[in-house]
């Protein structure tokens, strides 16, 4: 079974290599809401709170016993940002296995991806609970992180279907 498509998988990989750096960086970087009061700034996320003012810049790591929706978010976030490469990977293997293994790995693929996608719509969605209910509390603003992550799940969403029409 040679693939009657290769573009699609050329295009598969590349979606999905970007997916896996937005998820990356929208669970490590400290962005998904900001704060600005005169001259200080401060920023949150899943893992940390910075704050910054003319001189000083700190930032401490939130306690692992947390809210369930951020212990949540944090796991399905993660698990995206392990499941994206895997399924980026799996997609490039379909190039080089031999034909009776292509199948097996096809399908592979599709199941990561999709799983990544049903992980990034759960992370995704939960975050921007927890900062809705953030900046209705405190006024704060989205930040870069989460815009990412929105970003990624879309994306995510466009690989998903493409590699699903890998055959």
């Amino acid at each position: 079974m040679a693939l009657q498509n290769p573009k699609r998988v050329y295009v598969a990989c590349g979606i999905l290599v970007m997916v896996s750096i937005l998820y990356i960086t929208a669970n490590t970087a400290p962005i998904w809401e900001t704060e600005s009061v005169k001259s200080d700034t401060g920023t949150g996320a899943l893992w940390k709170l910075c704050a910054t003012n003319k001189t000083i810049s700190m930032c401490h790591n939130f306690p692992y016993s947390m809210d369930h929706k951020v212990i949540t978010t944090r796991a399905s976030l993660t698990t995206c940002s392990i499941l994206s490469p895997l399924s980026f990977i799996s997609i490039l293997l379909i190039i080089f296995v031999n034909e009776n293994l292509k199948k097996q790995m096809s399908l592979i693929a599709k199941v990561l991806a999709i799983a990544s996608f049903i992980s990034g719509i759960i992370g995704v969605t939960l975050g921007i609970t927890i900062l809705v209910d953030v900046i209705q509390n405190t006024g704060d603003s989205m930040g870069v992180s989460c815009i990412l992550a929105i970003i990624a799940v879309a994306l995510n969403l466009v690989g998903a279907v493409i590699t699903c029409l890998i055959k």
